[in-house]
């Protein structure tokens, strides 16, 4: 089980890569406030993807999580002192709480979660372990990689570093 925040959610969605989560990691949990990000408003907007979160919803495997009293003063917290969005902050505390691995992919998000002692990686290695764990070719993760690449902003240094431990793996 790992803990996704909204970012990797809308951009599997959109690559229409969503079900990598479920392969992955089996369940998934989010917190009440990304799934207000990700399918209420992507709702409101048609966003691309958000039938696909849905059904992920309706299938079981993405799961909102009831968030203890002690998790929402942790993201009440995490909010006003960390200066993160609430689905960001819910999604550390939830991790925090739980022991769990968290999907981030903002910079702010990762450094509090880094000084919480929340393990966390980002949609690019969530790319890499669907690779480790044969669920996708090296050609299917180069061309992942690249969709990624236009869906969120990557640093070129990920991308590089995705890639040749994927091509060292492949060896």
């Amino acid at each position: 089980m790992i803990i996704a925040d909204a970012s990797v959610l809308i951009a599997l969605a959109k690559m229409r890569m969503l079900d990598l989560l479920n392969s992955v990691y089996g369940h998934v949990l989010i917190g009440p406030q990304v799934k207000a990000e990700t399918v209420d408003a992507g709702r409101r907007i048609s966003a691309p993807g958000v039938e696909r979160i849905e059904k992920a919803l309706d299938d079981g495997w993405l799961q909102v999580a009831r968030l203890s009293s002690k998790e929402e003063s942790t993201t009440h917290s995490i909010v006003s002192k960390g200066g993160l969005d609430a689905g960001e902050a819910e999604s550390i505390a939830l991790a925090s709480s739980r022991r769990l691995m968290v999907i981030l992919d903002d910079r702010a998000a990762r450094s509090f979660a880094e000084v919480m002692g929340v393990t966390f990686l980002g949609t690019a290695g969530v790319l890499f372990h669907a690779f480790v764990k044969k669920h996708l070719t090296l050609a299917e993760l180069e061309e992942a990689v690249e969709a990624l690449s236009q869906t969120i902003w990557l640093a070129p240094s990920v991308v590089a570093v995705v890639l040749k431990k994927a091509r060292e793996a492949d060896r």
